[in-house]
């Protein structure tokens, strides 16, 4: 059990208890933002018979914009620094590339990014698989986690809790415990530090031991940093208000072009409308001095206002998302390749400052996944746990005219000839250039040279 505060009274309660009452405006925040991400952005209920268009830009915007993040998967390079050998450098880059490849990373990272573009917080959770005697890295939805922070430092996590809910009869077989072997949700509760660990289910701690690992297991990391705190902010927060007032402007279009398209008749000078009959060919007998006529809402121009203004809606929300309407694939103009890349450069600057949390995000998770590998899985990389992150382009480039860079590099000893290999996307330079060497040997030949 433990002991919490209500009403200036301290009463028992579970830990699943205690957590569910701290950062209650964080997991309402969360609940929000994913209505708006999934669609639901109107602020108040449909009523019969009226239409409500939705223009889901939030999702567009966001997607886009992780699409440049990751347009290809990263390469991770090990450097052979503070006595790691060439050899065990070599080794720790291979180990981390087949994680990546049999765990799917690559597309796994792309889910969380989009995530915590919405939700504004990511996380994720590195242990060791028993079973399958390898580490596991899994996605972890913020809004199951609860964080505390180091006085002095908001980045050095202390504690993480994380609650999750099983089905009775799956929690009795992990944990070897009777929580009842019906349907019914149990909820779970691991509580971390880097001396130990807890975990409580259904209100019952069932295990509290020494931590296994010597640190948190979790890497939690903002989309967007907030000064002093650990958690962040999301790429919906300014557009949110451009959304609704989007949507609203073109369900008023969409209603004046459904009434033009069904056009009222409206009779002057007439008395009633008996007798008069909509069907196709009737014949109307109107008395002396009267006139029928169709009501042409689309007169005068005052659709052209509301087109109008939503194109100002739609250059708030390019701009506010700093995603320019060329990023789509279609500019509207004839521009240079200079003058593009000028265009987009607020999506660049975007994408650059989503790539330096990453990049922290990757240091942290591959010290976790070297760590256990040499712990628990038998591997000897010498101690290696610094890794570097090699992006590719965030936008299109001429990879014949990067090859000759690379080369010219190469050349001027600016650069390594793995240095080159990295930077042209090659997933495991040291095995690369390996291959190389055997087969300069097998033919016979010279070093290998690389010719601007």
């Amino acid at each position: 059990m433990t002991l919490i505060p209500i009403g200036g009274t301290v009463v028992p309660a579970t830990l699943a208890d205690w957590v569910q009452a701290h950062d209650v405006d964080r997991m309402t925040r969360y609940r929000e933002l994913l209505d708006f991400y999934e669609g639901r952005q109107w602020d108040r209920r449909r009523r019969a018979g009226e239409t409500q268009l939705t223009i889901n830009y939030a999702r567009a915007l966001v997607r886009k914009a992780a699409s440049y993040v990751f347009p290809e998967p990263v390469v991770i390079s090990v450097p052979p620094l503070a006595g790691v050998s060439a050899e065990q450098a070599r080794r720790a880059e291979a180990a981390l590339h087949a994680l990546a490849t049999e765990q799917d990373l690559h597309g796994l990272d792309t889910q969380t990014l989009i995530d915590a573009s919405v939700l504004g917080d990511g996380a994720f959770k590195v242990t060791w698989d028993r079973d399958a005697g390898r580490p596991l890295v899994v996605s972890v939805d913020p809004a199951t986690l609860w964080a505390w922070s180091e006085p002095d430092n908001v980045r050095a996590v202390r504690r993480v809790v994380q609650l999750y809910t099983l089905e009775a009869g799956q929690a009795s077989e992990l944990f070897g415990i009777d929580a009842g072997t019906g349907p019914g949700a149990v909820r779970v509760v691991e509580d971390w530090t880097r001396e130990r660990v807890r975990f409580e289910v259904a209100g019952v701690i069932v295990r509290d031991e020494p931590n296994p690992y010597g640190w948190i297991p979790y890497v939690i990391f903002p989309n967007l940093a907030k000064p002093h705190s650990l958690w962040g902010e999301s790429d919906l927060t300014d557009l949110i208000d451009v959304c609704r007032e989007l949507n609203r402007r073109m369900t008023v279009i969409s209603r004046i072009l459904q009434v033009s398209g069904n056009p009222i008749v409206v009779l002057e000078n007439v008395a009633g409308s008996e007798g008069i009959r909509t069907d196709e060919g009737a014949i109307w007998e109107l008395p002396e001095d009267s006139r029928a006529y169709l009501l042409d809402m689309l007169s005068g121009g005052g659709v052209r206002l509301h087109i109008d203004y939503v194109e100002l809606l739609y250059r708030a929300l390019y701009d506010l998302a700093e995603t320019p309407r060329s990023a789509f694939g279609d500019s509207g103009r004839n521009l240079s390749g200079t003058a593009l890349e000028v265009e987009i450069q607020p999506l660049v600057q975007k994408v650059q400052r989503k790539r330096r949390v990453w990049d922290s995000v990757y240091r942290r998770r591959n010290a976790m996944l070297l760590d256990l590998l040499e712990r628990f899985g038998g591997m000897d990389f010498g101690g290696a746990r610094h890794s570097t992150v090699i992006w590719g382009p965030i936008l299109p480039r001429d990879r014949a005219a990067l090859v000759r860079s690379e080369a010219a590099l190469v050349q001027a000893h600016i650069h390594s000839r793995r240095t080159a290999m990295t930077v042209l996307g090659d997933p495991e330079p040291e095995a690369e250039w390996a291959r190389v060497l055997a087969e300069r040997d097998a033919l016979g030949e010279g070093e290998p040279a690389l010719t601007p």
